[in-house]
């Protein structure tokens, strides 16, 4: 189930937003695309099934929000109460990987108060709501 933070600037309000874990599948061209939830978002999704999950987390080093998988299933689940069942099954063949930046390696993160802010380089992050999804 995925969930999420929005961090804000105490100094220019700039804001940034963290979340996961979101079902992601494989298309046609082989390229990763969002699954949907709690549902898929398209026929292609439900026929593909869900791969695995990925989180988009702050990276301090660039200082900007990327994306990197975070679980990959060896074969493709059925929907997404499937692949979380599956996920907790420890027959079911997986990879789980740490979440890390595809520029620059640093580990991504999701707790972003009071870092720095990449805008206005003054103020500082703080957590301004909290979702679910």
């Amino acid at each position: 189930m995925p969930f999420g933070f929005v961090y804000k600037c105490d100094n220019c309000q700039f804001s940034v937003r963290v979340s996961g874990l979101w079902e992601y599948y494989v298309d046609g061209k082989g390229f990763r695309q969002r699954y949907g939830h709690p549902g898929p978002n398209s026929n292609q999704a439900k026929k593909a099934g869900v791969k695995g999950f990925t989180f988009q987390g702050y990276c301090p080093t660039c200082r900007e929000v990327h994306e990197a998988i975070v679980i990959e299933f060896v074969e493709p689940q059925s929907g997404s109460l499937g692949a979380c069942l599956a996920y907790s099954n420890s027959d079911v063949q997986h990879k789980e990987f740490d979440p890390v930046c595809d520029i620059c390696g640093t580990k991504l993160i999701d707790d972003l108060e009071n870092e720095l802010c990449p805008k206005c380089n003054a103020g500082h992050f703080i957590e301004e709501s909290r979702f679910m999804s």
